[in-house]
């Protein structure tokens, strides 16, 4: 993703040496199926994950849930990440057709392929945590997630009776 990374180009897992494992065990080849991952700020968390959304897109499509901590974080990275890594990735691009006005398959919180869809979502948004079995799930900055107020299981557990 060259326009939005402190570092363009492609991915260097060696320059993130620490994320190899994790995003190994993202592969479809790995029997690995759940991962915690427990980071800092800006330490390349999110950009594995975006990885692993773009190689499911394309080597093992299914419906991938993505969940931020806010409809509004979803809007942002929906526009500053997500678009940037399908226009950039000729591999994804083929797969996405641009957003147009009147394609409901390409939206800012919907992006659709053959063979699946990725879904992004507040964790904020109860609905949209409960509508949608996925094959895969991404949760991003879990601990930005606003606190639940309900008697209800905590809304970022939502996602995983789905899978």
């Amino acid at each position: 993703m060259a326009s939005m990374n402190a570092e363009p180009g492609p991915w260097r897992t060696a320059r993130v040496p620490y994320l190899r494992e994790i995003m190994d065990c993202l592969s479809t080849s790995s029997p690995v199926e759940r991962i915690a991952f427990m980071k800092g700020a800006q330490t390349g968390g999110t950009e594995a994950g975006l990885d692993a959304i773009g190689y499911w897109i394309a080597h093992a499509p299914g419906i991938i849930l993505c969940v931020w901590p806010s409809l509004d974080m979803v809007r942002r990275n929906s526009r500053t990440r997500i678009e940037p890594l399908i226009d950039g990735t000729p591999a994804l691009r083929s797969k996405i057709a641009p957003a147009r006005a009147k394609d409901p398959g390409n939206t800012v919180s919907q992006k659709e392929f053959t063979g699946g869809a990725l879904v992004m979502t507040g964790a904020n948004s109860a609905t949209g945590l409960r509508s949608l079995p996925a094959r895969y799930l991404v949760l991003d900055e879990v601990d930005l997630s606003p606190p639940t107020r309900t008697k209800r299981a905590i809304p970022w557990r939502w996602p995983f009776s789905a899978l």
